[in-house]
């Protein structure tokens, strides 16, 4: 029988662009809020789909590869010119544009990666408070 847990709650601050949108082809940043859920079979040797605790860490260790960054296409970064007197950080995904969508993707293949692959992985990430994607991995 398979078991769903989650967490959820967790918020990532990010700039980003869309050149995909008329509305939001400038710099513009998003709170986006993380729910995860894992989905796997019950542990006979501790009782747990997955301990709360441990997700709870690593849903943290991800979140912060993303907080506070400016999230960039790998194709775009070289077109890109910063300079300010104060720190950015950038960072880079493979996806062709730094939607909502994409930027879900990244996290559950992260969250996957690390948790192994006995677990199905479910992302609801909100772009602001009434905008979501939902991103099952794999």
């Amino acid at each position: 029988m398979k078991i769903k847990v989650g967490i959820e709650g967790f918020t990532i601050d990010s700039a980003h662009y869309t050149l995909s949108s008329p509305k939001d082809d400038q710099l513009h940043g998003h709170t986006y809020t993380v729910s995860v859920e894992v989905e796997g079979d019950i542990n006979e040797d501790n009782g747990f789909v997955v301990d709360f605790n441990k997700l709870r860490n690593l849903v943290n260790q991800t979140i912060s590869l993303w907080d506070h960054k400016f999230i960039v296409p790998k194709k775009d970064f070289e077109k890109i010119n910063i300079a300010s007197p104060f720190r950015v950080d950038v960072k880079l995904i493979e996806a062709p544009y730094p939607t909502v969508e994409y930027i879900g993707i990244e996290i559950a293949k992260h969250i996957y990666n690390s948790l192994g692959n006995n677990f199905k992985i479910s992302v609801k990430i909100y772009e602001g408070r009434d905008s979501y994607a939902v991103v099952e991995y794999p």
